[in-house]
Order: C-alpha cells, then sequence, then structure tokens
C-alpha cells in the first residue's frame, strides 16, 4: 500500500485506512507552524470541526466513524481524508496545499499504466490471465461475503429483537465491557455530557438512524417520580457498533 508522506513526515493508517492526526501534526510543525496551537485536540474540538463529522455521518458513506482516538503508546487520532483536508485548512492555506499535493502524489505514485501499444487484446494468453485474475479476486471476496453474512445476519436479528439498547448494555452486548462501550460512542462521536454530567446524543447520530434521545421515569428515594432524558442506541446502531468493532 503506498503510504501518505507530507514534508518527509510518513503519515500511520490503522485498520479502517484512516490518517494519524498527530502525525500530520508532525509535519506541520517541521514546516514551522506553532507547535501549541496547532495541536490535535484544539482541531477536534473546533465546532467547524464538530459540524464537519456530523455532516460525514449523516452522509451515510463511509465504512467506518469519521474520526478515533486510540490510546497507548503508538495511539493517537486518526480521522479519514476530508478531516485531514480540513485540519490542514485550519492551520494554514500554505499547509493545506501542501497536503493536497501530498495526497496527489500518493495516488499517483506506484500505480502503473499501462501504455495501449503493450496491450494485445488478441492475444488469447493475455486474455486468459487477467480474466484467472480478477476471477480469482471475485471468488475470494464472495467467499469473505459468505462467511461474514450469518455472523452479522444473527447480531441484526438479536439487536432487532431486543429493541433500543440503553448506554450500560451496549458494551455488554458487544462483549467490550459496560464502561469501554460508554466511552467508544463517545469516541465515534455518537454521545458527549453536557454540562450537567448528562449524557446526550449528537445531532448526526440521531439523524442516521444510530441512537435515540427518550423519556423515562423512575422513582427516586424521597418516593416522587422522576422524568428524565436518556440515550438509546437503536438496533441500527448495535449492528453498525457489531460491524465497526469487526464483529461482523
Amino acid at each position: 500500500m503506498t503510504k501518505l508522506t507530507i514534508l518527509s513526515t510518513e503519515i500511520r493508517q490503522d485498520a479502517d485506512g484512516r490518517y494519524c492526526l498527530n502525525d500530520c501534526h508532525k509535519a506541520a510543525v517541521a514546516a514551522g507552524h506553532d507547535y501549541k496551537s496547532t495541536q490535535v485536540e484544539h482541531f477536534t474540538r473546533n465546532a467547524s470541526t464538530e459540524g464537519l463529522i456530523q455532516e460525514l455521518l449523516k452522509n451515510g458513506e463511509l465504512e467506518c466513524e469519521p474520526v478515533s482516538s486510540k490510546a497507548g503508546r503508538y495511539g493517537g487520532t486518526y480521522a479519514v481524508k476530508e478531516l485531514v483536508y480540513a485540519y490542514a485548512m485550519w492551520i494554514s492555506p500554505a499547509f493545506h496545499l501542501k497536503v493536497i499535493r501530498a495526497f496527489d502524489a500518493m495516488v499517483t505514485k506506484g500505480v502503473h499504466i499501462e501504455h495501449p501499444l503493450s496491450i494485445d487484446l488478441n492475444d488469447p494468453a493475455f486474455l486468459r490471465s487477467t480474466l484467472l485474475t480478477y476471477t480469482e479476486k471475485v471468488i475470494a471476496l464472495e467467499a469473505e461475503k459468505a462467511e461474514a453474512a450469518p455472523k452479522l445476519e444473527v447480531f441484526e436479528r438479536l439487536a432487532n429483537s431486543k429493541g433500543r439498547t440503553n448506554l450500560r448494555e451496549v458494551g455488554k452486548e458487544l462483549q467490550i465491557g459496560s464502561k469501554r462501550g460508554i466511552e467508544f460512542l463517545r469516541e465515534i462521536k455518537w454521545t458527549f455530557r453536557d454540562q450537567a454530567g448528562r449524557w446526550k446524543a449528537y445531532s448526526g447520530a440521531v439523524d442516521a438512524g444510530y441512537v435515540e434521545m427518550k423519556y423515562t421515569t423512575y422513582t427516586n428515594s424521597a418516593g416522587e417520580e422522576v422524568s428524565t432524558q436518556q440515550v438509546f442506541v437503536t438496533p441500527k446502531g448495535m449492528t453498525r457498533l457489531a460491524h465497526r468493532l469487526g464483529m461482523q
């Protein structure tokens, strides 16, 4: 796989193909930009960035979440290409241009363009070889799809039978633990805490049909009925999370 390099800084990618914004930050600093003011955390908390993330979620074309933070020594914040462009533009027009050119170079580097004269469509051996190559790829992809389908179908049936899932149960259903499940929803920008510390849902995740805000009623220690709003993950959301975590 051809790797993205910005000003001699290699930009790491995660398993979903997202790019490490921390590496982009290193490249920006190498280009002469201020270290503190260009830190990734300032960019991700920016209102414009939040808006772009919500638009990407609404679009529904991405196979993964737009941005994800990974803890640990080799962790960092990984984001899709659109957010890398936005981060570069947020830093400066000059750095934005360098990132655009870096992506262009990555796309063209190592791509072999066959000269028309070197292809003989009347050559049976060439045609057989080409057909065999593509047939093998199709068979391999179909096999992967067939293997994954039953697992995902079972999870979809389970999610639909249970209906909405509250935040504490999400991690248990996904077998990653209740605490990690709640944190994961925050990382992928489905939920956030308001100023009072209550969990709320981002509008983009609600519009996408992944989560819902519902009122629930309970009796407090004084015997009074209290109505409060809670976040629930929909069956569609649970299936998306399972897919995201590789349970398919």
